[in-house]
């Protein structure tokens, strides 16, 4: 089982020095964002002519041209790009002002857990946080997780599995991953401290044959 967080690749933006390293600072068309959510919205209004559409239009996905489904949603503080593979397990996360320009970035796991990189500008593209997500569970980490799933004949796009990862009162970081053992006929679940990959509690819960 070989299950990778998708490749990247870089929107369209402008380039600019920082520390003697090119950074990409990037724009959301925001003329485009907006003329997709009204379209959605009479593609729905056609669609459920029943409905009543009382709040304003707020949100649309559709397929870009590489393929990715993207979920795309405004406020009045910006907008929200969502955006992965069909087929993946991860996907990336953009949000940015209401002006287009980036206000932060980074990778999701489908079950919604950040991972990666998170990074945070200002409305002048100044970097102002940067933020490891993979740094507590390095000692046990999403590849080991994998080993995890191919031990147990764990399928993670089955919609019943779930995987989290969460740092207790205690600082403690752990995994959660919960399926159903069809051996048992039931949910199993463990959850296992990241820093040594002990498993520290295993259950099982009543499923259906």
């Amino acid at each position: 089982m070989l299950l990778t967080a998708c490749v990247h690749h870089t929107p369209k933006g402008n380039m600019t020095k920082k520390n003697n390293n090119m950074v990409y600072l990037e724009k959301l068309d925001t003329a485009d964002a907006n003329k997709r959510i009204l379209e959605y919205r009479e593609k729905q209004e056609k669609e459920f002519p029943e409905d009543e559409f009382l709040s304003p239009p707020t949100d649309c996905e559709y397929i870009d041209s590489m393929g990715y489904v993207v979920s795309l949603g405004k406020s009045d503080s910006g907008y929200l790009k969502m955006r992965r593979g069909k087929d993946s397990l991860f996907g990336e996360y953009r949000y940015y002002f209401p002006n287009g320009s980036l206000k932060k970035s980074g990778e999701y796991y489908i079950n919604d857990f950040q991972c990666g990189i998170w990074r945070e500008y200002d409305v002048k593209g100044h970097l102002i946080k940067e933020t490891d997500m993979d740094k507590p569970y390095r000692k046990y980490s999403w590849q080991n997780i994998l080993l995890f799933a191919k031990k147990h004949n764990i399928d993670l796009h089955e919609d019943q599995t779930f995987v989290d990862r969460y740092i207790d009162e205690t600082h403690i970081p752990y995994w959660y991953v919960s399926w159903i053992d069809k051996s048992k006929y039931s949910f199993r679940c463990i959850t296992i401290d990241a820093r040594n990959g002990h498993i520290v509690r295993d259950e099982l819960s009543r499923g259906t044959k």
